[in-house]
């Protein structure tokens, strides 16, 4: 069961996670970012290690970002941030979730524009900033997100022997940790 409350309380930060997950732009190294995530992210165990993750990649120039962005995500078959693509390749199966992401995110009034597959991790990330579920009785159903979130960040972290230490794995672990919070223990109704 969702932490409806809990997904509401970060939702600020889902804006920062999908935009430092996705290719490096000049936004990353602008000086108020630390500060402006501070201010907009509530209190969780690993908001220290987030603003630290985020001063540490300040310290490299936007060439290195892009250029440790792209060894890792771009050309290395390993890691992708297609998260459905870990666990159905590209099999009837994988279309079938993009489309059921794709209507979810529609439901909750995000559309997706351009070609982008619905399980790339920043574009769920927006979605999960932007979807409109306040007072929906289907609002449950964005566990959906948190589904495929969870088995492929999971397996995503399974291939980093060789890339320990890279700062985008060492966020994806972070983020990881968040999304628990937002998972609560299914209630029994009596």
């Amino acid at each position: 069961m969702i932490n409806i409350e809990r997904v509401d309380q970060m939702r600020p930060g889902f804006v920062y996670f999908s935009h430092w997950l996705d290719y490096p732009s000049d936004e990353l190294l602008q000086p108020t970012l630390v500060a402006d995530f501070a201010r907009d992210y509530p209190e969780t165990p690993n908001k220290a290690a987030l603003v630290a993750w985020i001063k540490q990649l300040q310290q490299k120039s936007l060439f290195d970002l892009q250029q440790e962005y792209s060894n890792l995500f771009d050309l290395n078959k390993r890691f992708t941030l297609y998260l459905s693509y870990y666990r159905y390749q590209d099999s009837r199966e994988r279309g079938q979730l993009l489309a059921k992401l794709k209507m979810l995110y529609e439901m909750f009034g995000v559309s997706v524009e351009g070609d982008e597959l619905a399980d790339y991790f920043p574009l769920m990330l927006e979605f999960l900033t932007y979807g409109n579920w306040d007072q929906d009785e289907r609002q449950q159903d964005i566990g959906l997100v948190f589904q495929v979130i969870e088995d492929g960040t999971y397996n995503l972290l399974k291939n980093e022997a060789e890339y320990a230490g890279e700062a985008y794995l060492e966020l994806i672990r972070l983020l990881r940790q968040e999304f628990k919070s937002c998972i609560g223990a299914q209630q029994e109704v009596s």
